[in-house]
């Protein structure tokens, strides 16, 4: 979020005291971060530096336990959460869950680049976590790939919210007319959504413990060259391919990743359907932030705008999908005759 929670920060910096014994000298808000639940702050304390995330309600338990049982287990470019004095995970403050983290000091992957030898070490640091059997206590809390597009009923409730007209501020207005002047490439890329998960139901494809957002912009790259894999908000089990279309079709940097990943068959269906959900997942997150959620103020709403149309930007994610999906000649015949 771009605004700060609704949250009195000397309740946190309070909790952060009694939970884990730092000492809080300062407490700054980072408007960074795409996920419309949480929130971020550098905290400074008396022994060091740290980073605070603030989640919105319940969270989902394996954000913080695989990370932990992953860097337990000798990956030490993941980061995990820190524990508690009670050696919890997280803390419960009001309606909030708060996890805290070792502060990173580097650049962002995608701002700065990963070197020859870095695109490398991604690769076998992903094979490592693909790799993977999580004990069986961890293993029953991790979500399972069903290849049903769950983000379908928001979709049908932004366009009738759209149809309807039901708009109260620019934001919403522009949106809406954007929605509509794209309306015939988003039922498309709906439905093909829908066929490809269809598809896989009926396929027999190996699951692998995937990050599921494991691209540059999740990974901190430290002064000395060190890889720190973020944002665990989300691990499943699914099949590689979840995880791999953040690498596939970068030309160079696949090779590389894959000189560190090994040799793999890349199931194109997988691909596929994982290229397509990935913007049925942005369409309807930046529309629930738009015109569902509550809270949201002008600058998250702006932004979300401007994510949302950017997405139709050549080489972004529409493309993307395009590009890989195996009927691809049809389905642009198709789309051209709905225009």
């Amino acid at each position: 979020m771009l605004e700060k929670p609704l949250i009195d920060e000397e309740q946190i910096i309070l909790c952060l005291q009694e939970s884990y014994a730092l000492g809080v000298v300062s407490l700054e808000f980072l408007p960074i971060g795409n996920d419309p639940n949480s929130w971020v702050y550098k905290i400074t304390s008396d022994n060091g530096k740290y980073f605070l995330k603030i989640k919105k309600g319940e969270i989902y338990e394996p954000s913080i336990f695989i990370p932990s049982y992953l860097e337990g287990i000798g990956i030490g470019q993941v980061v995990a959460p820190l524990r508690t004095q009670l050696d919890e995970l997280s803390v419960k403050l009001n309606d909030f869950t708060l996890i805290l983290y070792p502060f990173i000091e580097g650049r962002v992957g995608m701002k700065v680049g990963l070197t020859d030898e870095q695109w490398r070490e991604l690769g076998s640091v992903l094979k490592k976590i693909h790799s993977v059997q999580p004990p069986a206590d961890l293993l029953q809390r991790v979500n399972k790939e069903n290849f049903l597009l769950k983000w379908n009923p928001v979709i049908k409730r932004l366009q009738d919210v759209i149809t309807g007209g039901n708009t109260v501020d620019v934001f919403q207005i522009e949106l809406s007319s954007f929605w509509k002047e794209k309306l015939g490439e988003i039922e498309h890329i709906v439905k093909r959504a829908k066929e490809l998960g269809q598809e896989l139901q009926s396929k027999r494809l190996d699951f692998v413990l995937c990050h599921t957002d494991v691209h540059t912009a999740n990974i901190i790259l430290s002064p000395k060259g060190e890889m720190f894999i973020i944002d665990w908000d989300n691990p499943i089990f699914a099949p590689k391919e979840r995880d791999l279309m953040f690498i596939v079709g970068q030309e160079k940097n696949e090779k590389l990743f894959f000189q560190g990943y090994g040799k793999v068959e890349i199931d194109p269906v997988a691909l596929a359907y994982y290229r397509y959900e990935w913007v049925v997942q942005e369409f309807a997150d930046y529309g629930e932030r738009m015109f569902f959620m509550r809270g949201v103020g002008e600058e998250t709403k702006k932004d979300a705008l401007k994510s949302f149309v950017e997405l139709f930007q050549p080489d972004d994610v529409v493309e993307a999908a395009y590009r890989f999906d195996p009927k691809k000649k049809e389905f642009v015949a198709k789309l051209g005759e709905a225009e």
